[in-house]
């Protein structure tokens, strides 16, 4: 579990200069949690802004290394595991083990401190100093959506957003520093505050404050009228915004994995009917129900030195909250069973033991006692929006509470199961030419929000392959179950999970606390043992030599018998076939199957756009990265939508109905028994990919060293005393920095950047034009292969060194990133994948033509997105149809070949464009000498730049009808969204001299140079590389400050609205833009209103008071993030980058120096360059609901000619409106 948030922390702007989505630092509240996703999400941040990767499919983008920290949720509860001396090998000859070691408890964390209160609340304190001088609380409230009955469907959420919002003490923790937030899941309430030992305004302890606050918002709310009805108003746009068509594929999966309790019908988001009715009553009698001291538990984890003074404070701050009492005068206490549901297992053998019936509290064990099973039909979920067919496969069962010795190794033979077949699954697709599978991917873990352990198979492909697909599937799932893994797997795997134990373990100090947190409060609720990483990682090393190989397939035959065998599970009973299973878990059978399809195919039963016309897609840099809102997006709640609604939809063209049958769907699974099957082959997996004499001979071929940097006499080898950062030069041209850290204890992260990227694509549609380089990077991904090496070999070779490796693009740079072990040779093994993928890439027609369908199919379902839909309107507006911005078209795919695509993006992988950045826990001599030896041998080649020029880009000046859109989305469901693009100074422009260019300052390795911006002239604030950087992010967190208060607060008008900044290093054009949701009656409005605040800066000045406060905020976000190898890697790169030539070694120095100056003048510099004006803003306004008929397109014009008219009047540019008018048909009614 603990793998699952560690390398997810928040990206901040500060440090690259990046400017993202900003909130308020109290948070905006109110979030909902769904979705079939466990314990949060982990999204690594590995790039020093956002890139134009294509999300499309686990393989999508990357060449994948054996990534053991993303390629699971199998949930082992162990925060992370120690690192002695590494073992020579795995378990290749069991030790047996008897079971008084196997009955073992296992210790629970030295320093975790639990207690209760007189009144019965509940609390965990933890010292953990990462970050330094911060601490997280949080308060958890054990009630959620499935405590409420039929007629308070989603008062609990209501509750929290009152609560939470309407707290004067919350309020004044606004400017300290702190951030906070609440959100509201099936079994419980959370309200969350982050923030730093000492108020940085008064000086004085942060944490009886924020205590303080936890108790206001919990125990004593005013929950005034007024603020209910804000929230009122928040909450139903908040419906709204997430009733995405991926959201109501989670709705129905949650609806039928768990159709026999609450947890399949009361979702968090409630009912709008009833929340439109409910009066303040209403949330009082809720809230004195629920909220009550013994039906919580407070959380604090952080950096404190005594436990015993966080105790007091915690006595002192809620001891004197009375207990309520419940019948016959006896405290009010938890409801035993979180959540209070009963479900239906998937287990066959109802005495097997890994389910621990005799702990199960009387009626929990309901639907364990399985005699003749039945098969489950599956469920058909059929909507026009959606675009591809997928299958999931459940089977739930009882949580396996990890307790004891024997607990844990089940746990790590289950990680085991799941990689190797994960690695497998990987490896067949990755050679299917027809791409049959366009995704698929496996989940086996613990639920505490659901209380129980779920086992999921999810397929994706082209409806036209759709019975293919699961046959390719189930039968690789089928044929482990029969012949289980091999040997070779079976030393990797172990040896390599073992590794990351290791590596965690040595890692047990640089945990953030909120990672640690949400492990402790996972781990409770599902009733685990909570130990400390050193604790894990010694009690796996004392079971894991009692492993044998049978002993791991026997655990794959009961994991996987749900699938391998379903239609037949009957026959698993009554032959007793249980000896060959798990003798603690038995066989398995499939609990729920939901199919969800499009409603609509083309004639050759492929994909196609519905919903409205588009002409190209936007790449994934252009779409809003909505951080702080995340769980928002991808969870919530609301009522299924009827299975089949194409009634509301217009017919596309040369569309044919897409129907499938349950009945049909169950034989394709049941039949994958009768197709043949052979036992996988073992294949070598070779220690290094360039062996000693190999490399013996390049160096003594081309004789590498390091040489001066520019400017200097002498090769540099000393850090640079204030950063730590060493810059060094091979004399091929590879640029090196390097900043080695405690961050992560045996772990680094390396990044390789060359300049062009989609930008020195030819502008048009032809072999080597626009969509060359995107195809390119991910045709080289999809083949795998490099050297000598096959694509399994390499695969291995990742998993055996914890290798992961992404490789992408941007319209700028081409970027690859390793997250690797740094010891035991890690560190020559990432450098030798380097060296060969950059000299001897393997290609192939087959990967560029999955490459293309990959691309085809996210171009084809633009049109069912809204939001999609709405941003590329926009987007496309400014910057034109043929640009690196935006996806290529289906013509362009075409045009690009396999030459084309290799020459662009190989010309730009060349030594002198290179540039190589190293964060982490190393040996320095180590990797100097490696990097050397194997990037130094690189052939010297340089980039002809005259050949491969960047694009033109200008952005495109129409008329405001041209510019200011509506997109309908034909939707059984209303939504609507809006955005507003425009023009932005670019991350390094210099305006001190007439808006010119400065010269290059990297020749300088002095600390001296730009410190004179301390001063109070503005031109000497100005020169600083970091000031218009440094000024738009202030500038950012100002506008979403006043976006949130005005938009979302005090008008009502939307749940989430955000400023972004899209800030580009090389090329001199950046834009910025405004999202915001709401209902289609009031999305007008909000558009307007996001609108007015943006431009108010102006006559409404930016005061003091809040550049202090933005400057706080991100100068504390900016000291936590330092300790994340992810976010320092963003400060190293470009430091010796051509095309970059303002970014040095002094930006980092000076950064919050810089920060620490600016002025509101500063602020005021930056703003005055964004383009404000009618001419310069793009607007597009999306909305979806049912479809209007016949006369669509003639409505549609009148939309967009209405919109443009309306903005116009707005704007007080009465004559373009009048205009706009009459072309437009004005005269008539």
């Amino acid at each position: 579990l603990w793998r699952k948030t560690r390398h997810s922390r928040q990206e901040s702007m500060v440090a690259k200069g990046c400017v993202k989505k900003t909130v308020p630092s109290a948070g905006a509240g109110g979030a909902v949690r769904l979705g079939r996703s466990r314990g949060g999400t982990a999204r690594p941040v590995l790039r020093a802004r956002t890139c134009a990767t294509l999300s499309v499919s686990p393989r999508g983008g990357n060449l994948r290394g054996g990534n053991l920290r993303g390629l699971l949720r199998v949930s082992v509860p162990v925060f992370g595991q120690s690192c002695r001396a590494p073992r020579s090998t795995a378990p290749t000859r069991a030790v047996k083990a008897d079971d008084a070691l196997l009955e073992q408890q296992l210790p629970e964390h030295p320093l975790l401190r639990r207690g209760t209160l007189s009144n019965g609340l509940r609390y965990v304190i933890l010292p953990n100093s990462t970050p330094p001088q911060r601490f997280e609380a949080h308060l958890e409230v054990h009630v959620g959506s499935v405590d409420e009955n039929e007629k308070q469907q989603g008062l609990a959420h209501l509750v929290e957003h009152v609560t939470f919002l309407g707290s004067r003490k919350r309020e004044q923790l606004l400017g300290t520093g702190t951030r906070s937030n609440a959100y509201t899941d099936f079994h419980h309430t959370v309200f969350h505050i982050h923030a730093p030992n000492l108020n940085s305004t008064n000086g004085k302890p942060m944490l009886p404050q924020v205590l303080s606050a936890l108790r206001e918002i919990a125990f004593e709310p005013d929950l005034l009228p007024s603020r209910m009805e804000k929230e009122r108003r928040a909450v139903l746009a908040e419906m709204q915004m997430m009733n995405t068509i991926d959201y109501r594929v989670d709705v129905q999966l949650l609806t039928y994995l768990h159709e026999e309790n609450a947890l399949g019908c009361r979702f968090p988001i409630g009912l709008e009917e009833q929340i439109k009715q409910w009066t303040r009553e209403d949330l009082v009698e809720f809230h004195d129900k629920w909220y009550f001291p013994a039906n919580a538990t407070l959380y604090v984890v952080g950096d404190f030195e005594s436990s015993d003074e966080v105790e007091a404070m915690v006595g002192d701050t809620f001891g004197d909250l009375l207990p309520r009492m419940g019948e016959h005068s006896v405290p009010a206490s938890r409801h035993d069973v979180r959540p209070p549901v009963k479900h239906t297992y998937g287990n066959l053998d109802k005495h097997a033991s890994a389910y621990g019936f005799g702990e199960h509290l009387e009626g929990e064990d309901e639907g364990l006692s399985v005699t003749v099973p039945e098969t489950v039909k599956p469920s058909i979920f059929r909507h026009p929006l959606l675009h591809e067919f997928s299958i999931n496969m459940f089977c739930k069962l009882p949580v396996m509470r990890v307790k004891n010795l024997q607990d844990l190794k089940r746990s790590f033979i289950g990680r085991v199961v799941l990689s190797v077949l994960k690695f497998r699954l990987n490896s067949h697709f990755a050679s299917d030419e027809d791409l049959k599978i366009t995704s698929f991917d496996l989940d086996f873990s613990d639920s505490g929000r659901e209380g129980c352990t779920v086992t999921t198979l999810t397929v994706t492909a082209e409806p036209r392959h759709w019975k293919e697909a699961i046959q390719l599937a189930v039968n690789e799932v089928r044929r482990m179950k029969e012949f289980g893994i091999t040997k070779s797997e079976f030393k990797h795997y172990c040896e390599a999970l073992l590794r990351d134990s290791r590596q965690l373990s040595e890692q047990a100090g640089t945990v953030p606390s909120i990672d640690n947190l949400d492990f402790v409060m996972e781990s409770d609720a599902l009733g685990h043992v909570v130990m400390d990483q050193k604790q894990s990682h010694e009690a796996l090393e004392s079971v894991v030599d009692t492993i044998e190989l049978e002993e791991v397939n026997s655990y794959a035959r009961s994991i996987l018998s749900y699938i391998s065998d379903f239609g037949s599970e009957a026959d698993l009973v009554r032959e007793g076939e249980e000896a060959r299973f798990a003798d603690d878990m038995g066989p398995t059978r499939a609990t729920s199957i939901v199919t969800c399809i499009p409603a609509y195919v083309d004639k050759d039963g492929g994909s196609i756009a519905t919903g409205g016309s588009h002409a190209r897609g936007q790449n994934s840099m252009g779409q809003m990265d909505h951080e702080e809102l995340e769980a928002i997006m991808e969870q919530g709640g609301e009522l299924p939508v009827p299975e089949d609604s194409g009634d509301a939809f217009n017919v596309p063209e040369n569309a044919v109905e897409f129907n499938l049958d349950a009945t049909e769907i169950a034989d394709v699974i049941s039949e994958v028994r009768s197709l043949p099957l052979e036992p996988v082959e073992d294949f070598e997996v070779p220690d290094n990919l360039i062996s000693d004499k190999e490399l013996g001979e390049l160096i003594a071929l081309s004789e590498p060293a390091f040489v001066p940097l520019e400017g200097q006499q002498r090769v540099n080898s000393e850090p640079d005393p204030v950063t730590g950062i060493v810059q060094k030069k091979l004399s091929n041209g590879v640029a090196v920095n390097y900043c080695k850290t405690d961050n992560e204890p045996q772990a680094a992260m390396i990044r390789v950047v060359a300049s062009g990227g989609r930008g020195v694509e030819k502008p048009m549609a032809a072999p080597n034009g626009l969509g060359s380089v995107a195809l390119g990077t991910r045709a080289l991904s999809e083949v795998g292969a490099i050297g000598q090496w096959e694509r399994q070999q390499v695969e291995l070779f990742c998993v055996s060194n914890l290798i992961h490796f992404v490789l992408e693009t941007t319209e700028e740079f081409v970027v690859l990133d390793f997250h690797f072990a740094s010891t035991g040779g890690g560190i020559r093994a990432v450098m030798e994948m380097i060296h060969l993928l950059l000299q001897s890439p393997r290609w192939d027609e087959s990967s560029l033509t999955r490459a293309k369908q990959a691309y085809r199919a996210h171009y084809s379902s633009l049109g069912k997105s809204l939001e999609r839909a709405t941003l590329n309107n926009a987007l496309t507006a400014m910057v034109g149809q043929s640009c690196c911005f935006l996806d290529p078209v289906p013509e362009e795919l075409d045009a690009v070949t396999l030459k084309g695509a290799a020459e662009v993006l190989m010309a730009q992988l060349v030594s002198r464009n290179l540039e190589v950045n190293v964060v982490g826990d190393f040996d320095e001599g180590e990797l100097e000498d490696t990097i050397l030896k194997l990037l130094g041998t690189l052939p010297e080649r340089s980039v002809d730049w005259s050949e491969w020029v960047d694009h033109s880009i200008e952005f495109v000046r129409g008329s405001l009808q041209q510019n200011n859109t509506k997109f309908l989305l034909a939707d059984s469901d209303e939504r609507a969204c809006a955005y507003i693009i425009g023009p932005a100074p670019y991350r390094w422009q210099d305006i001190s001299a007439s808006g010119g260019e400065a010269a290059s300052s990297s020749g300088s390795d002095g600390l001296g140079g730009f410190m004179d911006f301390l001063g109070d002239a503005p031109k000497e604030r100005q020169e600083h590389p970091l000031f218009m950087s440094v000024s738009l992010s202030l500038m950012a967190e100002i506008i979403n400050s006043r976006l949130f208060t005005t938009v979302r607060d005090s008008l009502g008008l939307t749940y989430d609205v955000s400023f972004e900044l899209q800030l580009l290093d090389r090329m001199k054009k950046s834009w910025y833009s405004v999202s915001v949701t709401s209902t289609p009656a009031k999305i007008d409005d909000a558009l307007d209103a996001s609108l007015h605040v943006l431009r108010e800066l102006t006559s409404r000045r930016v005061s003091q008071q809040e550049l202090d406060r933005a400057r706080r905020t991100l100068l504390a976000r900016h000291e936590t993030d330092l300790k994340d190898n992810s976010y320092l890697i963003g400060l190293l790169t470009h430091l010796q980058c051509g095309t970059v030539p303002r970014k040095d070694i002094r930006c980092l120095r000076e950064l919050t120096s810089v920060y620490s100056a600016a002025t509101v003048a500063d602020i005021y510099e930056a703003y005055n360059r964004l383009g404000l004006s009618d001419q310069e803003i793009y607007t597009c306004t999306g909305v979806s609901g049912e479809s209007l008929g016949e006369e669509e397109a003639g409505r549609q014009k009148q939309l967009e000619a209405a919109a443009a008219i309306a903005m116009a009047s707005r704007n007080g540019n009465l004559f373009e409106a009048l205009r706009i008018a009459l072309e437009n048909g004005g005269g008539k009614k």
